[in-house]
């Protein structure tokens, strides 16, 4: 009962726009009939997950836009996917069967089959023009039967048939309506259950979800003891035991190695129930709500819901909240910003904007979990001087996630996560280190050119007002065996580089060469590493993942252990599922995939974010030594710490363009 909350509204949006798309697409494009049924998917794991009225509204924000672009074929489409997706998801979140899809599809269509009689009861002028429309098919259907020898009788038969069947027009119809919706109804059960019992199988461990609370919200003073917490179908814990308390406006740091459990304390103090230990809070966590808990994670993209910023802040408030916008914005650095539209925001501003959101709710706790490992220097120092004063301008407790030692510094306690049970006052953190200067750069190319862009410019909805250009004029060559930096600040355009070195995207003008000839012709032969590195990981195991990626059969458990040598990783991890791994070895299993196929050149993006200091050393010597052994690598990169063995050679790309890197005193070279 009640309106939709914020997470329903947004879980709706989101399917409806693909229900839509998938419906649009069906209907416009010749012979995509079929694509239809990918529709289902979405409203099914809506009727799922949620109650009966998010698919309802899925349904009604879907139909519309699929009505306005594609007419009434598109809302059909939606309709039909609704009606399939909802009765699926329904009667397998209730643990039902093929009899109750079977009942159900009997009374719908009985329901449509009267509707459609009535219909056409009332809409008579339009059943004659159907009845002689049919007719009409019939009719010449027998003609061209009676010229067959022998078939005349058969013929006459058809016609007088469907004469005498339009007489009986009402049983007709609601019979065949009822046979329609019962078998359209069994196939959806049968193909979109197995799909979803999939989607379903896949953890989704890192959800942040809060058991049901009753009373008044106060997640501080918190206090933490023996805690223990281990996901399921898991045969460890990810975390724990661990004791440790958070009080009323004190800034907290926590640190730790990838695996230690960060990200799981962040679950349990954001309201996850434990396997073991004790939690104490005065009151409830109200995660989301008024004086609550707040979350600012690490991929803002992920948090940022309103179109405008100004929405964004306000999203998902009660109604009538009055909110100081332009102070929360003002005290964030985006001081007249209100107005933006979010998707021309970069990946600092998104951060911030992530951080004012939080605010608008006046949290009791505020959790910031490694905030800046996706964020250039300049916009790390803006978050950093936020997050600081956050303890001394709000009443609220500040728990900041962190692997770099200036983060921690600026908190008034630091608790280190030792992975093994317990907490420590010691660890390495991740050291900040100065743009690499042109001097330090200067080393002599070696080998044969491998890339060569030639005047390259690259512009996004090309003849459109919405044009905007990312690159002009890049110039470059990357040389057998070389090291490449590419630096700039977010939005300067190193992923569109990336993607065009890659042969991912092809430059508006301008060519980018692999050995001689377009790379976009050779689509494979230089990798690519994504900075998120789970994003990149399409199948459930390791060996899966690795044989995939390298286009070689599973079985082929040699090549497997061969490509895991190759990174670093114990062969025995073959079988392990992806989602049990740390953030470095999901980074490692994705270079073992890329390795094995042999590329020309491997392009890495943001390979140390979200890396311990460990993990990073280990990495980069992996790196180190894969460069000597002749591959041509590329690093785009925030962080620039142990990367001059790695990339001797730095390009600076600012606004699109090449310029001298900055110096480490901070002016340009």
């Amino acid at each position: 009962a009640g309106a939709l909350q914020p997470v329903e509204l947004a879980q709706a949006a989101v399917m409806a726009a693909l229900c839509a798309t998938i419906a649009i697409i069906a209907v416009v494009v010749p012979f995509a009939g079929g694509l239809s049924l990918l529709g289902t998917v979405p409203m099914g794991l809506l009727a799922y997950r949620y109650r009966l009225r998010v698919p309802l509204a899925a349904t009604v924000a879907g139909g519309l836009i699929a009505f306005l672009i594609a007419g009434l074929g598109g809302l059909m489409t939606v309709l039909n996917c609704s009606y399939i997706g909802t009765l699926t998801g329904i009667v397998k979140r209730r643990g039902r069967g093929t009899p109750t899809i079977l009942a159900v599809a009997v009374v719908a269509g009985a329901l449509f089959g009267v509707a459609v009689v009535l219909a056409l009861t009332v809409l008579s002028r339009l059943r004659h023009l159907m009845f002689e429309s049919a007719t009409a098919n019939i009719t010449g259907t027998a003609a061209v039967i009676a010229r067959i020898p022998g078939m005349e009788g058969l013929a006459e038969r058809l016609t007088h048939d469907f004469a005498v069947a339009l007489q009986y027009w009402p049983l007709l119809f609601f019979a065949f309506s009822v046979f329609a919706i019962t078998f359209v109804s069994l196939v959806g059960w049968w193909a979109l259950s197995r799909v979803m019992s999939r989607l379903l199988g896949v953890p989704d461990v890192h959800k942040l979800e809060a058991t049901p609370e009753t009373g008044p919200i106060a997640p501080v003073p918190l206090q933490l003891t023996d805690v223990r917490f281990r996901y399921p179908h898991s045969d460890h814990d990810a975390l724990g035991p661990v004791s440790l308390s958070v009080q009323p406006g004190e800034h907290v740091a926590v640190t730790g190695a990838n695996g230690s459990g960060k990200t799981t304390l962040m679950l349990v103090l954001a309201g996850r129930e434990h396997t073991a230990g004790t939690v104490v809070r005065p009151g409830a966590v109200g995660l989301g709500k008024p004086g609550g808990t707040a979350v600012v994670m690490q991929h803002p993209e992920s948090q940022v819901l309103g179109t405008r910023v100004a929405d964004d802040v306000v999203w998902g408030l009660p109604p009538g909240t009055t909110i100081d916008v332009p102070g929360l914005l003002s005290e964030v650095g985006l001081d007249g910003l209100a107005e933006r539209d979010t998707g021309g925001l970069s990946g600092g501003e998104l951060q911030r904007l992530a951080v004012a959101a939080a605010l608008a709710r006046e949290p009791s706790l505020l959790i910031a979990d490694e905030v800046t490992s996706m964020v250039d220097q300049q916009g790390r120092e803006a978050l950093i001087s936020v997050l600081s004063g956050l303890t001394e301008r709000h009443r609220t407790a500040l728990v900041h996630i962190t692997h770099y030692n200036d983060e921690a510094d600026a908190a008034e306690r630091t608790v280190n996560l030792t992975g093994n049970g317990g907490v420590s006052d010691n660890t390495e953190m991740v050291e900040t280190a100065a743009v690499p200067s042109a001097a330090a750069a200067a080393d002599a190319p070696r080998g044969a050119p491998v890339l060569e862009l030639n005047d390259v410019s690259h512009e996004y909805g090309s003849g459109t007002p919405w044009a905007k250009t990312a690159l002009s004029g890049i110039d470059f060559a990357v040389h057998e065996g070389d090291g490449v930096l590419i630096h700039g600040l977010n939005g300067s355009g190193k992923s569109t580089l990336a993607w065009i070195m890659a042969g991912l995207t092809v430059p508006t003008s301008g060519s980018c060469l692999l050995d001689g000839a377009p790379v976009s012709e050779q689509v494979g032969a230089v990798a690519i590493s994504f900075q998120a590195a789970r994003l990149q990981l399409m199948r459930s195991r390791v060996d899966q993942e690795i044989a995939s990626s390298a286009g070689f059969s599973v079985r082929d458990r040699a090549r497997v252990r061969e490509a895991l040598a190759t990174v670093g990783l114990d062969a025995t991890l073959a079988r392990r599922r992806i989602d049990q791994l740390s953030g470095g070895q999901m980074r490692r299993v994705v270079l073992a995939g890329l390795l094995a196929r042999s590329p020309r050149a491997l392009i890495l993006d943001e390979p140390l974010a979200g890396l311990d200091a460990a993990s990073q050393r280990g990495l980069l010597r992996l790196l180190e030594r894969l460069r000597r052994d002749g591959l041509t690598v590329v690093v785009i990169s925030h962080d620039f710490a142990g990367l001059e063995d790695l990339c001797p050679r730095t390009l600076h790309l600012q606004d699109g363009t090449l310029a001298p890197a900055p110096t480490a005193a901070g002016g340009m070279s």
